[in-house]
């Protein structure tokens, strides 16, 4: 796992910080003030249909672009004149997408051509109620040194001190079970926790066949359902390959030939998905040559139909 921090400057307008898209005016005077382009930082743990796309600072790692998923953490310089040295939220399962213009907001805001370099899923975004104050040495310890640059990366050495250090302090006991829960998904990886999300779905489709061929007459279901614990194995997709199927079928599915039925709020492009020729299951190839690119009706048709 991946844990990278990011060294921010603090909202200036008074309130809650990381919290709303600030008006055109507001904007223009954040970015008077921050040398670091504060005006993007302010919406760094803003959702957008279930999705966070934050921005990075210049000069930010290269590490960070290679792909692979991230731990982000965000602290607010030391040097700030207000809400300095804390560390306002954790973000996990983030990725970077290069840079892209912002499109969710306000009107305002979508006037300024803003940007955004990463995403992750909103729940798996924490802005926390309380900033942690004394971030540096939490992050560096006692003798370590920011090094030049917005960014920093953790050592896999020191980053269970810097885990266990951050989660010591969160009071409140929900958001301590939503901080580790986070953890936890992360260090599954992405397709460890889609794995799960599919072999629910899976076990869940056989249980519905078998109820269809069942009597129906008194189904009352359950008003207060329970959570289960679902553990299981999936494949490692190379998600380079998914990307390379999607932009090349530029939102028209490869079986019928359609426009996906809506927008995708992850690439912008009408949705679509990837589907193996010859499933892995059986040998197939994670490769550009095994995939195509479905609309959900053909995708489906293609495992039930």
């Amino acid at each position: 796992m991946k844990i990278y921090v990011v060294r921010l400057n603090p909202d200036t307008r008074g309130c809650l910080p990381y919290s709303k898209h600030p008006t055109a005016e507001e904007y223009r005077s954040i970015h008077e003030i921050a040398p670091m382009d504060g005006f993007h930082e302010a919406v760094n743990f803003l959702p957008e249909n279930g999705i966070v796309r934050g921005y990075l600072p210049p000069r930010h790692s290269a590490g960070m672009r290679d792909g692979e998923p991230f731990v982000l953490v965000s602290i607010t310089a030391k040097t700030a004149r207000i809400g300095g040295d804390e560390i306002v939220g954790i973000q996990a399962g983030c990725r970077y997408e290069g840079e892209t213009p912002r499109r969710g907001g306000t009107r305002a805001t979508q006037e300024l051509d803003l940007s955004w370099h990463y995403s992750c899923p909103a729940s798996m975004s924490m802005l926390f109620d309380q900033p942690i104050p004394g971030a540096r040495n939490i992050v560096l310890g006692q003798h370590g040194g920011w090094v030049r640059g917005p960014t920093f990366e953790i050592k896999k050495a020191a980053q269970k001190r810097l885990i266990d250090n951050i989660g010591g302090k969160i009071s409140a006991g929900e958001s301590r079970k939503r901080f580790e829960k986070m953890l936890s998904k992360a260090g599954k990886g992405t397709s460890g926790v889609l794995a799960e999300e599919l072999e629910a779905e899976s076990t869940f489709e056989s249980d519905v066949i078998d109820a269809f061929h069942k009597d129906l007459t008194n189904v009352r279901g359950n008003r207060h359902p329970t959570q289960k614990e679902v553990r299981s194995f999936a494949y490692e997709r190379d998600p380079f390959v998914v990307a390379y199927a999607l932009k090349k079928a530029n939102g028209f599915c490869q079986e019928c030939e359609q426009e996906g039925p809506f927008v995708s709020r992850a690439t912008g492009l009408p949705y679509l998905e990837v589907h193996h020729l010859k499933m892995l299951k059986d040998g197939g190839s994670d490769t550009v040559d095994n995939v195509i690119a479905l609309c959900p009706n053909c995708h489906r048709a293609m495992h039930h139909g």
